[in-house]
């Protein structure tokens, strides 16, 4: 075995802060890929940017985190000084009910000369809790009638499919903005009580919007979703590009429609009070994948830098 030089990550006001360390690498004549990571926290429900650096052209990343894969993208090349350092990027989260402890990032790949690469990241993480909250709405939202059984199949087939695309986009230059002005009311992963009986936890943050008030585009992307769905009403939902997705749920009004490309800030819909509400608001979603992630994360610059 060789030793390559390494990264640890040191958390410094959101951004990780690359420190070089020596470890343990892979066998001799392996490449080694310098590995780090930009987010908010390192505890459950937060997303992840990982960010490696290639001293050699590559023909292909991969990475692991958790026992999910994580989609790489090339995105660009830096020059520093004689050297030329090739850039990849993908998303990954650290799941709802992760618990605190130690984790491991593993990278690989093979460079366009045909040798293998290699890097690896120790990821401490934080311990958190969820708050519990209960709400009544209408029982044909907590136990679905026989009718609509064929409905929900339909969707949850669409939803799936469309959350597995994974779009080359390369990762956006700066920080998602706000899609409504209103402060939440209701937290991401909240473990949520429908009329007494347990549900899943939030997968989203709801912000205060009476009905009518436009929605803007958190980030810039792609429409794959714009239809009625029974659980969340009229929805819309964009691809970031790298298998990072945003949502918005219980509209009044879309104004976009399917394969549409959207800018930030671009008014995409009107909020509402459709499918499974107690009032109107914004049901704001981001997912990574099938994997849902507290969207706020998005309007912290350390993922971006």
């Amino acid at each position: 075995m060789a030793n390559t030089r390494l990264q640890s990550a040191v958390l410094s006001g959101g951004l990780l802060v690359l420190a070089t360390v020596a470890c343990a690498g892979a066998s001799a004549g392996t490449i080694p890929l310098e590995v780090g990571l930009r987010a908010r926290l390192l505890a459950p429900g937060e997303p992840l940017r990982v960010v490696v650096r290639a001293p050699v052209p590559m023909a292909s990343v991969r990475a692991t985190f958790l026992g999910h894969g994580i989609f790489m993208v090339r995105t660009r090349t830096l020059t520093e000084g004689d050297l030329s350092l090739e850039l990849w990027s993908g998303w990954t989260l650290i799941g709802l009910d992760q618990g605190s402890g130690q984790a491991v990032l593993e990278v690989s790949g093979t460079t366009q000369a045909g040798r293998e690469a290699a890097g690896t990241r120790a990821v401490s993480i934080q311990s958190k809790q969820f708050p519990v909250e209960e709400l009544s709405v209408a029982p044909k939202f907590v136990t679905p009638p026989p009718e609509v059984e064929k409905r929900l199949q339909r969707e949850r087939r669409k939803l799936s499919g469309l959350y597995k695309r994974r779009n080359s986009l390369p990762p956006p230059e700066g920080s998602f903005g706000r899609p409504v002005p209103g402060q939440p009311s209701s937290a991401f992963g909240t473990r949520r009580m429908f009329n007494g009986k347990p549900r899943s936890p939030h997968p989203g943050l709801d912000l205060r919007a009476g009905t009518g008030t436009p929605v803007s585009a958190a980030g810039s992307g792609i429409v794959v979703l714009a239809e009625d769905l029974y659980y969340s009403g009229n929805t819309v939902i964009l691809d970031h590009g790298g298998g990072l997705f945003t949502l918005y749920a219980h509209l009044s009004e879309i104004r976009v429609e399917e394969g549409q490309e959207v800018r930030k800030e671009q008014v995409v819909a009107l909020s509402g009070a459709t499918g499974r509400v107690t009032g109107p608001h914004l049901h704001w979603g981001a997912k990574i994948g099938n994997r849902p992630f507290d969207p706020m994360a998005l309007l912290d610059e350390a993922l971006f830098e």
